[in-house]
């Protein structure tokens, strides 16, 4: 019995775990996507953000998700934010945390990861209907991945904590499509459950383009079906290579 335990973890966090060939990014879209990077290596996933809410205009310049791949079947994780609002101007740590790899995937099985996250900065989150101030804790996220051809879909599943004792679901799907040999499309949608008058929900698309496996442009525009005047766009930056 023990053999077969030990098999089955094998499986599990070993087998494909890490990328292979192109890296592959959690950007642009909100949909995390379950690869690891790989043992040894580092990477960066920047972008840099217009938002539109009503009259005000809110810069993000840059946003930055900092990974590296400590073990074959995990990584480690750090967003960071540099946020300009008319004369005010400061970098925030937004959150810590970890990938793992769960599983492989198959025909009918998706390639999934699972993301735990520290909210460093719980002051910058939102609202919900559960507590009208920004009080994040963190969350736990369940990516997930089909391919078939030159089509895909990516999903999260989760939940986000709050520090007074409430949950909310997380939710995201994003399709994609490959177009030629070194770019892809998708669309999206992303929100929180259960709805409230102050989650909201959000739909966006874009493309990015790899310039090598290991640097890669995007960009992308998104809108809240929420907020008539609530839009954001953005262009983005990833890069890879080995430190050890």
């Amino acid at each position: 019995m023990r053999y077969m335990i030990g098999f089955f973890f094998f499986f599990i966090f070993k087998v494909s775990a890490q990328q292979d060939g192109r890296m592959e990014t959690d950007r642009p879209d909100q949909t995390e996507c379950p690869f690891i990077v790989k043992k040894g290596y580092f990477q960066a996933e920047i972008g840099f953000n217009r938002h539109v809410s009503r009259s005000e205009v809110i810069y993000f310049s840059p946003t930055s998700l900092l990974k590296v791949g400590v073990l074959p079947w995990a990584e480690l994780r750090l967003t960071t934010v540099v946020q300009a609002a008319g004369n005010a101007r400061g970098m925030n740590f937004e959150s810590a945390g970890a990938k793992f790899h769960l599983l492989a995937g198959s025909t009918w099985v998706p390639r999934t990861a699972l993301i735990v996250q520290y909210h460093i900065n719980n002051q910058n989150r939102d609202a919900s209907e559960l507590n009208d101030t920004p009080h994040s804790l963190g969350e736990a996220v369940f990516t997930m991945q089909h391919t078939k051809g030159s089509f895909g879909v990516g999903y999260n599943l989760g939940a986000e904590f709050h520090s007074n004792g409430g949950v909310e679901g997380i939710i995201r799907i994003a399709p994609n499509v490959t177009l030629g040999e070194k770019g892809y499309a998708y669309a999206e949608f992303f929100g929180r459950l259960p709805k409230t008058s102050l989650t909201d929900t959000w739909v966006d698309g874009g493309y990015a383009y790899y310039l090598t496996d290991d640097l890669k442009l995007d960009i992308s525009a998104g809108k809240s079906l929420n907020e008539g005047q609530l839009w954001y766009m953005a262009i983005g930056i990833s890069c890879r290579f080995k430190l050890y």
